[in-house]
């Protein structure tokens, strides 16, 4: 029976075009859909210059969770340099998507109400269902209607958490985070920020930026992205800290994050502020394509360094992005139910490795193809 179900799930995921498989394309090909948004990860020169200065800490392996063996000098190196930059001590965890889920489950419960963007990643409702905790979601982005919720629940509940990323991996847009650390002050709850997609582009992000850390719970600083690794980091208070050592199922049971990606990561965090010609150069192709799209009159949700060209059905959203893929673009079809239905798009990941040339010639082909589907 279970085989049965499952083979007719997929078949009408099939049906729905929206059936999943893994690819594996030319490193020739010009790469639009990484996260590596400052292009560090495959930077040859940049890798030499670590290799270089850590040359006898990349062992491949922790062999061990945190609580056993796998706690190294070079972990506690890396938060002992995140609590000097953020002001608050720091937690390594091995994702953010396990960082994310840990927070959630491990410090709220039946009790707890978790107000959430609608929009925001699937480790955040992960964590809210593993919490059972009750649920209450805002329009993106609305900040009016996140207040009428903490109007409506704030004497109801007192243990309230509400959770939004800084800029959202589909839409490329960003969350006033100066309003919410002024609604959690005002409501008395707790803050959760993600900063999955503007650690690196931001530098060490919009919070630290803004100096909003001290209004912020849990600052979770995932690193699968700009900052062109693997991990993430939880600023937060030492009490917190030490409870998810004790309390945080992800943290005590999970082998940690091998020495060559601990120092990696504490290598870009080092180097953090020399990255800067990255990041203008990043800015000036960012505001190069939306000149270019503009022209083109290419409908497009974005107002950051990701870019969703919008095509608006899952069936023609996959032949251009197969049409574009034969033409030498990494691209990937974003479909409905992962976004909304009518806004199915062709998601684009800027970085400063790709040319204004690239980009424009890029967009010429993804007009044609779309003027031309059937």
């Amino acid at each position: 029976m279970k085989k049965d179900k499952i083979i007719s799930e997929l078949n009408r995921k099939k049906l729905e075009n929206n059936f999943r498989t893994l690819k594996i394309f030319n490193e020739k090909d010009l790469n639009l859909s990484s996260n590596d948004y400052l292009g560090l990860a495959h930077d040859s020169k940049l890798k030499e210059k670590f290799y270089e200065e850590f040359k006898d800490e990349i062992y491949l392996s922790s062999s061990s969770s945190r609580l056993i063996t796998g706690n190294y000098s070079g972990i506690i190196n890396l938060e002992s340099q995140l609590k000097e930059i953020y002001g608050k001590p720091a937690l390594v965890m091995n994702s953010g998507f396990s960082a994310n889920k840990t927070i959630i489950e491990t410090f709220y419960n039946k009790e707890s109400l978790i107000i959430t963007d609608k929009l925001n990643h699937a480790s955040i409702y992960n964590g809210i269902i593993a919490s059972n905790c009750k649920i209450s979601r805002y329009k993106h982005l609305d900040m009016e209607h996140l207040e009428n919720i903490l109007k409506k629940y704030s004497e109801k509940y007192n243990d309230i958490l509400i959770v939004s990323e800084t800029i959202y991996s589909m839409e490329g847009d960003m969350a006033n985070l100066k309003k919410l650390v002024e609604l959690k002050k005002k409501y008395n709850c707790d803050l959760m920020i993600d900063e999955a997609h503007s650690y690196g582009v931001f530098g060490y992000g919009i919070a630290y930026n803004l100096e909003l850390i001290k209004g912020i719970d849990f600052l979770v600083i995932p690193l699968g992205k700009g900052g062109g690794s693997i991990g993430a980091y939880i600023i937060c208070e030492d009490y917190y800290k030490d409870y998810l050592i004790n309390c945080g199922k992800e943290f005590i049971y999970t082998t940690s994050l091998p020495p060559v990606n601990i120092f990696w990561n504490l290598f870009i965090l080092k180097n953090m502020n020399e990255f800067e010609d990255r990041r203008k150069k990043l800015k000036e192709l960012i505001e190069f394509t939306f000149l270019k799209i503009k022209e083109l009159e290419i409908n497009v949700v974005s107002k950051s360094h990701i870019l969703g060209l919008v095509v608006g059905d899952n069936q023609k959203v996959d032949i251009i992005s197969q049409n574009l893929r034969s033409k030498g673009y990494i691209v990937y079809s974003i479909k409905s139910p992962t976004v909304g239905k009518g806004t199915e798009r062709i998601r684009i990941g800027l970085n400063p490795n790709i040319t204004k040339k690239d980009m424009e010639i890029f967009l010429k082909e993804f007009k044609y193809e779309y003027n031309n589907i059937f």
